[in-house]
């Protein structure tokens, strides 16, 4: 049996240096000699399959970016080399069964991975059982785990993870940054003006991206989803003109004109440590200046703080004006589903009325239903609005 070194396989993903440790949990050069290398057979297999049918969304008719392409085939790389060290030395993927899910799954639960990497990799595998005539093999993660809560991912933060939240002065702090290093300084600034990732900050080309009365933003984008976000005061638009001035072509980027991408953002990511926007040290990172930026969006187009900035008080507006803000949210910050705008701004508690309150709500409805009221009855709905919480009359 040919055995092939599976770190060949991605000649797109960024090297690690040896014995780094990934954010996944894995080593990639820490394994052992059996989980490093899989059949030339498998190996050819995995590699034609992730480029004939990578790019495809398993349940929506959509097309993935590169990135996602790249992770899915840097973990079904390191699934099928882990199934190989725990002796299931599989020669083709189409001998992939059930039950070496399970035996995967039960791996990274036991040591502890995330709820997200295990739900991500047991996707991929999905996926792969999808490109191999196995549609129905590998339904949902929490059926391949101990406990179901393992692989239960927090949709809602509850933590602000705005640079405000931490105490940080944003503008004296990106302004320590501009004086080192002007470039990584505008990419801060832009990610705080318009909510960018780190990624499409580097390569953001103003001149092309400038509209007028808003910006467009499609490299570098998550999924390869473009968006446009709206330029709706006077220092965004004085950001986009001056962001202009820094490049001299129309396709240029703001990213360091000698550095590549990789080189640019391990560039950002050094500047990050340098000035201590990191957990370890200041407990921000730059991707704060995005959840800075779509919860203050929140506050200006409600009135009120954000779910995770003030739950009592978002409570108090309309279902409506609250889903609103929402739908803006997740628009401005590039996602296609409601729900998402829940990790950077939280979830809305249910209010739970008590027997009374219900009993007032109700009294209430029934009065402001009626075309004529008695005096008596006028008086009591005066009472109930005077003397009610304001909150329940919005359920």
């Amino acid at each position: 049996m040919t055995l092939v070194r599976s770190k060949h396989m991605n000649t797109n993903s960024n090297k690690r240096s040896p014995g780094r440790t990934t954010a996944d949990g894995d080593h990639s050069k820490n394994s052992s000699a059996s989980q490093s290398y899989l059949p030339e057979r498998l190996w050819n297999e995995l590699n034609a399959l992730v480029n004939e049918h990578g790019r495809k969304a398993t349940r929506q008719n959509k097309i993935v970016g590169h990135e996602t392409v790249d992770a899915r085939r840097e973990k079904l790389v390191l699934s099928f080399r882990e199934l190989h060290g725990l002796g299931y030395k599989l020669e083709t993927v189409h001998n992939l069964q059930q039950r070496h899910v399970h035996v995967l799954a039960k791996s990274w639960e036991e040591r502890g991975l995330s709820a997200s990497t295990i739900a991500n990799r047991i996707s991929c595998l999905r996926a792969l059982s999808i490109w191999i005539g196995k549609p129905g093999m590998i339904q949902k993660a929490a059926d391949f785990v101990n406990d179901p809560n393992s692989v239960r991912r927090m949709q809602a933060t509850t933590e602000d993870k705005s640079w405000t939240a931490a105490g940080i002065d944003i503008h004296a702090m990106i302004s320590l940054v501009e004086q080192h290093d002007k470039r990584v300084g505008l990419q801060l600034k832009l990610m705080l003006a318009f909510g960018l990732r780190r990624k499409e900050a580097v390569m953001f080309r103003p001149l092309q991206a400038d509209m007028g009365a808003a910006i467009r933003v499609r490299d570098g984008t998550k999924g390869g989803r473009e968006r446009v976000v709206l330029l709706e005061t006077a220092a965004q638009r004085d950001l986009i003109d001056y962001a202009k001035t820094t490049v001299s072509k129309v396709n240029e980027h703001i990213g360091h004109p000698d550095l590549n991408l990789e080189q640019a953002i391990r560039r950002f990511n050094y500047v990050m440590e340098k000035f201590g926007i990191t957990h370890r040290a200041l407990g921000i990172t730059s991707h704060g200046l995005r959840h800075q930026f779509l919860n203050d969006l929140y506050e200006t187009l409600t009135g009120v703080p954000s779910p995770v900035r003030s739950t009592n008080v978002t409570a108090q507006i309309d279902q409506l004006t609250h889903d609103l803000a929402r739908s803006r949210i997740s628009q401005d910050a590039g996602h296609t589903r409601l729900a998402i705008s829940n990790a950077y701004i939280g979830a809305r508690k249910n209010t739970v009325l008590t027997p009374e309150q219900k009993a007032n709500a109700n009294r209430y409805r029934e009065l402001i239903a009626k075309e004529e009221l008695t005096d008596s009855e006028q008086k009591q709905l005066i009472e109930l609005i005077r003397n009610s919480d304001p909150v329940m009359f919005l359920l």
